[in-house]
C-alpha cells in the first residue's frame, strides 16, 4: 500500500513539475510500468503463451510464397485531406495454402518472429517477419484469393528497414531513398 501511495505522489510530482517544462522523460525512469517494452520478454511471453511444440510449416514463411511487396502506411487524423499517412513498413501478398486460415498464418508468423528474436530458429538475414532488436507487428487478412500480411514497426525508420528486408526477401531490389 505504501508503494502505491509513493508512486501516486511521485507521478503527481512528475506531472506537475515537469509537464510545464515539457520534460516528462524523467518520469519514465522513475515510474513503474512506463518503461519501454522489453522486446525479449515480450517474445518469450508470446512463444510461451501462443506457440506450441509443433514447428511452423516452413512453406508459410518461405520467400517463394511472397507474390507482391507494397509499402504499408498507417493513417491518422490531420493534413489537408483530413487524414495523414505515416510510413510504417511493408504489405506482403502471400499465396494461399489449403487448410490455412488467416488466423493460423498470423499465429505461425508471430511464433516465427518470436523464435527468430530469441535465437530459437534461424532464417535468412533479410527475413522481414522480425527485426534484430526490434518488434514487427504482424497482421494477416484474407482476400482476393491470397493472404495480405501487414508488417509494421514503431517508427518510419524501422518501417523502412522492414520494407527493405521484405523486398530483398522476395528477390526485389531495394528502392532508392
Amino acid at each position: 500500500m505504501k508503494l502505491a501511495i509513493r508512486v501516486h505522489r511521485l507521478s503527481r510530482c512528475c506531472l506537475s513539475t515537469l509537464a510545464p517544462t515539457g520534460v516528462l522523460s524523467a518520469c519514465t525512469t522513475l515510474l513503474p510500468g512506463t518503461m519501454p517494452h522489453n522486446i525479449e520478454r515480450d517474445a518469450t511471453a508470446l512463444e510461451r503463451n501462443r506457440c506450441d511444440a509443433t514447428p511452423v510449416d516452413p512453406r508459410l514463411y518461405a520467400a517463394a510464397t511472397v507474390q507482391k511487396v507494397e509499402p504499408y502506411y498507417r493513417y491518422s487524423l490531420g493534413g489537408s485531406s483530413g487524414r495523414e499517412a505515416h510510413f510504417a513498413g511493408a504489405e506482403l501478398e502471400l499465396r494461399p495454402f489449403p487448410g490455412v486460415t488467416a488466423e493460423l498464418l498470423e499465429r505461425g508468423l508471430m511464433c516465427r518472429s518470436a523464435q527468430l528474436m530469441l535465437g530459437h530458429a534461424e532464417g535468412p538475414p533479410d527475413e522481414p517477419y522480425f527485426l534484430p532488436h526490434g518488434w514487427v507487428k504482424i497482421d494477416v487478412q484474407s482476400g482476393h484469393g491470397a493472404f495480405v500480411v501487414s508488417l509494421s514497426s514503431e517508427d518510419a525508420e524501422r518501417g523502412h528497414e522492414v520494407y527493405d528486408r521484405a523486398r530483398s526477401f522476395a528477390g526485389l531490389a531495394p528502392l532508392p531513398q
